[in-house]
């Protein structure tokens, strides 16, 4: 029984003494048992959940697009258009590059409209058949959405909207971010080469001409260094950029040298072969959307002068840095971009119409309209197919 209590005395005289070297070390968790309790540290909150797709009205300039314009009139759009993309994906790598690409024409030439889609007609010289339009690819995947979506429900999809679901649907399966549009857009009534001369920016152009481009169309530096980054699925034909980037015979205007004697030879021998070769805008990862273009460009490889000139000014370089060193940033931006611009110069409500099929206007009642022009109506005389290689539609009689 003694032993016992000596070794409980033991025990307490123990316990007090840890708890004052505790103390003395300014440890939280010293004192009585109730205040070991009391300064606990709280369990840690939950995250908070990550934000899901928007919802509801964009109300945008007076015109009303929908997160959920579809949800109801035609539920099943979004799957399909889902389903004809990866059917193209599976046919073409560079699938994603053709659809983005439609997307970015039509917006940038009268608005997000469709009518980039529209054909010639024996009167008039679409959008689709100027020069800067000749290397557009993939316009039957369009097609076979609004032929998928006209039998699911019967006219409803416009064909504005299709371009822009397919180019987001393109930059999710090329391992891009999830973007988010609102929809309702309608389909303009014509289409006019001239308008694709005027406003489609070049590669040619430095950093100042592609700014006054895309204040045009209301947007700024960061839409256009962030859009710039599409190029990291992009490819461009040599004859596009060797007469500017190699103006001067035996100069090599690349700050990687070997890799711009590299890009001047294969040009070479494929110009020499008859064949305008294929170069990508991305040398690192040409097929995955992600933002290796960037980190291309200030490694001295950027291919078109408007991808160089980005790591020249000053104006743009802090951007080109950032987003080369964080993917998230650039996604985020891009997909902010990708919004701004999906609004460019559309039509929604009564405005235009919604075409039965995407490369030919519906009739308009001639009596109601007096004023409109009729030349892309499919009572035309003469339907034209695109033309590829010429100035001049080639029409058949219809």
């Amino acid at each position: 029984m003694a032993m016992k209590t000596i070794v409980l005395v033991y025990g307490l005289v123990a316990l007090a003494t840890l708890l004052q070297l505790a103390d003395a070390e300014g440890c939280p968790f010293s004192g009585s048992r109730r205040n070991l309790l009391q300064v606990a540290p709280p369990l840690p909150a939950a995250p908070a959940p990550l934000p899901g797709p928007p919802t509801g009205p964009d109300v945008f300039e007076g015109t009303l697009l929908n997160y959920d314009f579809y949800t109801q009139i035609c539920p099943t759009f979004k799957a399909i258009v889902k389903d004809k993309v990866a059917s193209a994906v599976a046919q073409d790598s560079l699938a994603p590059a053709f659809l983005l690409r439609l997307f970015f024409h039509d917006c940038f030439v009268q608005g997000c409209d469709g009518s980039l889609l529209l054909n010639s007609t024996v009167l008039n010289l679409a959008e689709k058949d100027q020069a800067k339009s000749f290397t557009l690819n993939m316009f039957w995947v369009i097609d076979a959405i609004k032929d998928a979506a006209e039998a699911a429900c019967p006219g409803v999809v416009s064909c504005a909207d299709i371009l822009a679901a397919t180019a987001v649907e393109a930059v999710l399966q090329a391992g891009g971010p999830p973007i988010y549009l609102a929809y309702g857009r309608r389909d303009a009534l014509d289409s006019f080469a001239a308008a694709a001369q005027t406003n489609m920016p070049g590669g040619f152009l430095h950093v100042q001409g592609l700014i006054e481009n895309f204040q045009n169309q209301g947007l700024n530096i960061t839409d256009l260094v962030a859009l710039s980054g599409a190029h990291t699925i992009g490819q461009t034909r040599c004859s596009t950029f060797v007469q500017d980037r190699f103006a001067i015979s035996g100069n090599n205007p690349f700050p990687d040298t070997d890799y711009g004697q590299e890009i001047y030879s294969y040009c070479l021998e494929g110009t020499t072969a008859g064949v305008d070769r294929r170069v990508a805008l991305d040398s690192n990862t040409t097929t995955l959307f992600d933002n290796a273009y960037f980190r291309s460009i200030i490694n001295g490889r950027g291919i078109l002068v408007s991808d160089n000139d980005l790591f020249v000014d000053s104006r743009t370089i802090p951007l080109v840095k950032q987003y080369a060193a964080d993917q998230g940033a650039f996604f985020n931006a891009f997909a902010e971009s990708m919004r701004k611009m999906s609004k460019i110069g559309i039509l929604t409500g009564t405005q235009g119409q919604v075409r039965k099929q995407c490369w030919v206007r519906n009739t308009i009642d001639k009596v109601a309209n007096p004023f409109s022009n009729f030349d892309f109506d499919p009572i035309s005389p003469t339907i034209c197919k695109p033309a590829r290689t010429t100035d001049t539609p080639v029409c058949a009689s219809s």
